[in-house]
């Protein structure tokens, strides 16, 4: 048998991936596209959030030759390598001097994005969000590639998650169907479309849990309930979105966790519902 201990964890289930019975797959797609946050999971939290049985991360563990759960987390913690950036001291080829300047505003801009983010805000933010009626994604312009990315994620993992507004559509039009059970999470990044702030209040007025993902420097930042600001590309184009990006993630994983933590309080809540009855 030939020997697969230095196989990547990830590397494994693409292998197989295309051979996969469908709740198998369903679940090796899903560590695929969350994979920096399964070590975080135990067994019976990652099923619940790909929403397949325990018996189906079991057989696929097995499927990808782990003597168990915990076997394949140590591996994956262990190919989580520290990427923090260390100075270059030697002398720099030209080409090396672009690449090295372009890696210094990426962790320049990060850094300035976590040194400012609120703690607080953050985990309200993905707690509203987990537990939402209807979570809306809203970027206009060039923002709205970003909440497309924020909705793709999102809607892997949640039901009721919506991306808006659609080609030739206004944000306007729906308007009446945002309920105060809502979240709205809204991108307004440089550059931004002129007329967010007005709609902001307008969308207050139907839903007064906003999650406001805009720059640092922007004066005229709406107060919505939680502000997590990053710090903004350049003026010219293309712009740097090392920063959004990074907080996506971040919030995404958030949100995976609050909705681990609610399904397993759901199941402590029905377990002593059924107690009660004997």
């Amino acid at each position: 048998m030939p020997d697969i201990s230095n196989i990547s964890f990830l590397d494994r289930v693409r292998a197989i991936l295309s051979d996969l019975p469908a709740s198998e797959r369903r679940l090796a797609q899903f560590t695929l596209d969350f994979s920096g946050d399964l070590s975080s999971y135990n067994a019976s939290e990652l099923a619940s959030l790909a929403q397949v049985s325990n018996a189906t991360v079991t057989r696929l563990i097995r499927r990808l030759e782990y003597a168990n759960y915990e076997a394949a987390r140590k591996q994956i913690r262990s190919e989580r390598t520290d990427d923090s950036f260390t100075p270059v001291n030697s002398p720099l080829s030209p080409g090396e001097t672009t690449l090295h300047s372009h890696l210094q505003e990426s962790y320049s801009k990060l850094g300035n994005t976590y040194r400012h983010l609120s703690q607080s805000a953050l985990l309200e933010a993905s707690q509203a969000i987990s537990r939402a009626r209807q979570v809306w994604l809203i970027g206009l312009q060039a923002n709205y590639f970003l909440a497309g990315h924020f909705h793709w994620h999102l809607s892997k993992f949640m039901p009721g998650v919506r991306l808006i507004p659609g080609a030739g559509q206004t944000v306007s039009e729906y308007l009446t169907d945002i309920q105060h059970q809502d979240v709205l999470i809204i991108f307004d990044l440089h550059p931004r479309a002129s007329p967010m702030p007005e709609l902001i209040q307008h969308l207050e007025a139907r839903c007064a849990d906003i999650v406001l993902i805009t720059d640092q420097d922007y004066k005229e930042r709406p107060k919505t309930r939680w502000s997590l600001p990053c710090q903004p590309g350049r003026e010219q184009l293309p712009d740097n979105s090392v920063a959004v990006a990074s907080l996506s993630h971040l919030l995404l994983s958030e949100v995976l966790k609050a909705r681990g933590a609610d399904r397993r309080d759901e199941s402590a809540q029905e377990l002593a519902a059924a107690e009660a009855l004997f």
